[in-house]
């Protein structure tokens, strides 16, 4: 389908050219400290080798503003945009400006000049700053045809309701579409670009964009920019999306039981990775409604025998086990449950079970806050399925946003996803194999983060993977092909017993949130 627009005109089907871009981050603009070097033609033309046509520029506004004046453009920074979105037509590579940094808010906060420390949601200053940033860069580009050029206003918004959020971004987008009513305005949904946003779902030449960075624990494993990722396990894939959460009766209002059902035989051995505790916690594990251990965790200043590390909160002691905990059963059972019954709460980061010389060991991946437990059943292969039958999928949000975006005739986009890295290498190729699978199957664009570092495709500071020599780059060529060439199917999944046939399964709709 032609999608192709001259600069008066709109694109004709915004969800069709959504879902044929495809391509990268470029951070050359990303922080006016530590990621200002800027963008080079050599970036498109890769990006043009490597068949892709895409690009987001997540911008720091200071990077183009006079130091501590965000009301006044500095020219000869603009101009290096300028350049930016010119290589971009020149390698037909369409140019998405987004703020990630914009006045008065930013997902990574930083200390600002007083002046600058602001709250977008909240101040009019920061909100009339805001807009006229993109006032200005809506006439700089007024004659660059929307098939060239987009605009993403602001980066992965939270600690906002809907409704101001929406307020705020219909400011900006009618000053845009003011000076050029056609210009394609992708807008991040709420929770970190998790949701969607219903209320837009019938503006004109507006896109939303969602990012894809779950689960949390395997695609930011050890950042250390993410408190608490040091701790975490090593990630493994494919992962089960249960919650790894069991909360005490402190927690009242989110206690509940992790049940799982099936034949299980005398002998069988059940072993619990305990994560992290808080304050005091007791794991019980019952096989029917025979207890098979009752395991009290108190948290104190003291490793113990049962903790890795101490964490001191404001909350009182949080204390990282990474342990195993286990016990046998005497008889057969044809359930198993597990519990916190006393305390505050848990986490579990896989549960095995071991007969023989068979071991099956589950990994839980849904850290959401609140989230109930719920009963499962193992199937005759030894696979955990919802009680329906059905695969408990780990891309299960992902698919319930795409459904409502089609019901609601929403053009999405996914503008970020990726991998650090520090998660082994294998265990992200098989990871994104599956995720663009997903996205394939569902008609996604996609933006990886990012074309060149920790979680790109070159010169990505991996330790434990083969580079290729590419245009004077590092490339890992693995991953590259997982983005580009995995099947519809990944046979990893189907390996370890989670068979993605996303097309093949109809889930109820719920709310969509992603961290």
């Amino acid at each position: 389908m032609n999608t192709s627009a001259q600069p008066g005109e709109p694109i004709t089907d915004l969800k069709t050219f959504c879902s044929q871009q495809k391509g990268f981050n470029l951070l050359g603009k990303f922080d006016v400290s530590w990621s200002n070097s800027g963008f080079t033609q050599k970036e498109f033309s890769v990006i043009q080798d490597l068949d892709c046509n895409f690009v987001r520029l997540p911008l720091d506004y200071r990077t183009y503003t006079q130091s501590g004046n965000w009301d006044n453009f500095t020219e000869v920074q603009l101009l290096k945009i300028d350049q930016t979105v010119q290589w971009g037509n020149q390698y037909n590579v369409h140019v998405c400006i987004n703020l990630h940094r914009a006045p008065g808010y930013c997902v990574n906060p930083t200390t600002l000049p007083a002046n600058q420390q602001l709250n977008l949601w909240t101040d009019t200053v920061a909100q009339k700053a805001f807009v006229n940033h993109w006032k200005m860069f809506a006439n700089r580009y007024k004659d660059i045809s929307p098939e060239k050029l987009s605009f993403n206003l602001v980066n992965e918004p939270n600690n906002v309701s809907e409704e101001v959020y929406v307020s705020i971004m219909k400011k900006a987008i009618d000053a845009i579409h003011e000076v050029t009513p056609n210009r394609v305005i992708f807008v991040d949904g709420l929770g970190y670009g998790r949701g969607l946003l219903l209320s837009l779902k019938n503006e004109p030449n507006i896109a939303q964009a969602i990012h894809s960075y779950d689960p949390f624990s395997l695609t930011h494993y050890k950042a250390s920019w993410v408190e608490g990722s040091m701790d975490w396990p090593v990630p493994t894939w494919p992962m089960l999306s249960i919650s790894n959460y069991l909360y005490g009766p402190w927690k009242s209002d989110f206690k509940s039981t992790l049940a799982i059902q099936g034949n299980f035989e005398p002998g069988t051995e059940v072993i619990v990775n305990v994560g992290q505790v808080s304050t005091e916690s007791t794991l019980s594990i019952k096989a029917g409604s025979k207890t098979l251990l009752s395991k009290k965790f108190v948290c104190t200043a003291n490793l113990g025998d049962d903790f890795t590390k101490i964490v001191q909160t404001q909350w009182g002691y949080q204390n990282i086990s990474n342990k195993d905990f286990s016990a046998t059963l005497t008889e057969t059972a044809t359930s198993l449950s597990f519990d916190n019954i006393s305390g505050d709460w848990m986490t579990i980061n896989s549960i095995t079970l071991k007969n023989g010389e068979t071991n099956k060991t589950y990994n839980l991946s849904d850290n959401s806050w609140g989230k109930k437990q719920n009963t499962y059943k193992i199937d005759e292969n030894g696979n955990i399925k919802a009680v329906d039958g059905s695969d408990l999928l780990p891309f299960n949000d992902y698919r319930e946003i795409v459904e409502m975006a089609n019901q609601n005739n929403i053009p999405i986009m996914v503008q970020e996803f990726g991998v650090h890295n520090q998660t082994p290498h294998k265990v992200a190729v098989d990871f994104l194999a599956d995720l663009s699978a997903f996205f394939r199957e569902n008609n996604l664009g996609w933006a990886l983060w990012n074309l060149n570092g920790s979680f790109g495709i070159l010169n990505s500071d991996r330790s434990d993977c083969t580079y290729e020599n590419y245009q004077g780059y590092k490339l890992d060529r693995e991953m590259l092909d997982a983005l580009t060439k995995s099947g519809t199917t990944n046979s990893s999944m189907l390996k370890n017993g989670v068979h993605l046939k996303f097309t093949q399964i109809r889930q109820k709709m719920s709310y969509f949130f992603v961290g």
